[in-house]
C-alpha cells in the first residue's frame, strides 16, 4: 500500500522521510543498486520510499486474513501521523513540478532505468495506490476477470479527482506509457487473456526492460533472451548503461515489465531453462510450471481502511463471477468513461 505524506500541506521532502524512518525504527533497507537507505524492515513488514519521498510504501507479508494486512499497514500510518505528518486522503496529489522531483526523487536505482526508457517519471511522482497480490490457480481466468470488470470497479473506488478526471491516475499512466520507446501500445488498458501464451507474449512484446537488480534488457530480442537464459547468464546494462551480466534468476524475477493494466501477472521462482525454448514453439504454460503464480491488482488508488476492505470484497466477487464477455474496444471505452465521465 502506498500513501502520499504531507507536511504543512506540501509533499514531504527527502530529509523528512529519513526522519520518519529513523523514528519508526527497524533494520535498514538499502537499495541494491545505489546502496542508499530507502526504508526499514520491522517484523517482516517493509516501510520505504517509492517514486519520491512523498510516497510511503508499506509492504506487508502474508497474514491469516486480509483484515490483518490492512490493520498492519494502517497502524504504521497512524504512527506517522502521530509524528506530525498528514496522510493525504486521495490517490493523486498534483505534481509539484520537475524541479521538486529532481531534489526529492527516491535514491532507488530501480527507477533510474525509467528515464532510459523514455518515461517522464516525475509526472507520477505523487501517485499512490493500493496493490493487492493474490495467489491464484487459473492465471488467465483471474487476470481476465479483474481486467474485464475493472470499469465497474473503477466506478466504485476512484479516489484521484483532478483536472476533470475522477481517477486522474489513468491519464497519468496513459501519458507515462506514451513517452516510452520501450512500451507496446496501450499497456495501461484493461485486457482479457485466453491463455498462458497470450499473457507471456503480452509481457514480452515491445522491448524487454529490466532484470533484478536494476539491469537493463531492452537491447535483447526474445530469441537472444531465450539463448542467454538457457546458458544461465546473458549480457545486460547497469543503471549507468555500462555492460554487465544478468543471471537466470535475476532475469526471471525482474522481466515483468512496466505494465499498468488493472491486473498483471507476477511470479516467484526460476522456471526451467527449457521454458523459453518451449515458448518459441508455442507452449507458454511450461514457463509457469513450478512457479508460484500471482496476480497483482494495481489500479486501486489509496483508499481509507473501510473502503479498502470493501474493494477487496468486490475483487473476490469478481473472481467468483469470472470474466465478462465484452468487446476489447468497448472495454477500453468503459474504462476511460469510468475514469473521466462525459
Amino acid at each position: 500500500m502506498e500513501a502520499v505524506l504531507l507536511k504543512d500541506n506540501r509533499p514531504v521532502v527527502r530529509e523528512e522521510f529519513l526522519e520518519i524512518l529513523e523514528r519508526l525504527g527497524g533494520e535498514e533497507v538499502k537499495d541494491p543498486c545505489t546502496g542508499q537507505v530507502v526504508g526499514v524492515e520491522r517484523k517482516g513488514t517493509i516501510v520505504k520510499s517509492d517514486t519520491t519521498s512523498a510516497i510511503i510504501e508499506i509492504s506487508v507479508g502474508p497474514k491469516n486474513s486480509f483484515e490483518e494486512l490492512v490493520e498492519e499497514a494502517f497502524s504504521i500510518l497512524e504512527e506517522v501521523k502521530d509524528m506530525g505528518f498528514r496522510v493525504y486522503d486521495k490517490g493523486y496529489f498534483p505534481s509539484p513540478g520537475k524541479r521538486w522531483y529532481l531534489r526529492n526523487a527516491t535514491p532507488r536505482g530501480h527507477y533510474r532505468l525509467l528515464h532510459w526508457y523514455g518515461y517522464s517519471h516525475w509526472e507520477i511522482a505523487t501517485m499512490a495506490s493500493s496493490q493487492i497480490w493474490l495467489d491464484v490457480k487459473d492465471l488467465p481466468q483471474a487476470l481476465s476477470a479483474i481486467n474485464t470488470w475493472s470499469p465497474r470497479l473503477l466506478e466504485r473506488f476512484w479516489n484521484s479527482p483532478f483536472d476533470g478526471w475522477r481517477e486522474y491516475r489513468v491519464k497519468a499512466w496513459m501519458d507515462f506509457s506514451k513517452t516510452s520507446w520501450a512500451s507496446p501500445p496501450n499497456v495501461w488498458a484493461p485486457k482479457a487473456f485466453s491463455s498462458y501464451e497470450e499473457i507471456l507474449w503480452d509481457l514480452l512484446s515491445g522491448s524487454l526492460q529490466e532484470a533484478e537488480p536494476c539491469k537493463d534488457l531492452s537491447a535483447l530480442t526474445v530469441e537472444e533472451l531465450a539463448e542467454g537464459y538457457e546458458r544461465g547468464e546473458l549480457f545486460a546494462r547497469n543503471v549507468d548503461m555500462g555492460i554487465t551480466t544478468a543471471k537466470r534468476e535475476e532475469v526471471s524475477n525482474g522481466m515483468q515489465r512496466w505494465v499498468f493494466r488493472p491486473a498483471i501477472a507476477r511470479w516467484k521462482g526460476v522456471p526451467n531453462p527449457k521454458a523459453f525454448k518451449d515458448l518459441m514453439e508455442g507452449d507458454g504454460e511450461s514457463f509457469f510450471k513450478g512457479l508460484k503464480t500471482l496476480v497483482e491488482v494495481r489500479f486501486l488508488p489509496f483508499l481509507p481502511k473501510d473502503r479498502l476492505l470493501e474493494a477487496y470484497e468486490a475483487i473476490m466477487e469478481v473472481l467468483e463471477k469470472g470474466p465478462r464477455e465484452v468487446e476489447p474496444r468497448r472495454l477500453i471505452y468503459e474504462y476511460l468513461r469510468a475514469a473521466r465521465p462525459a
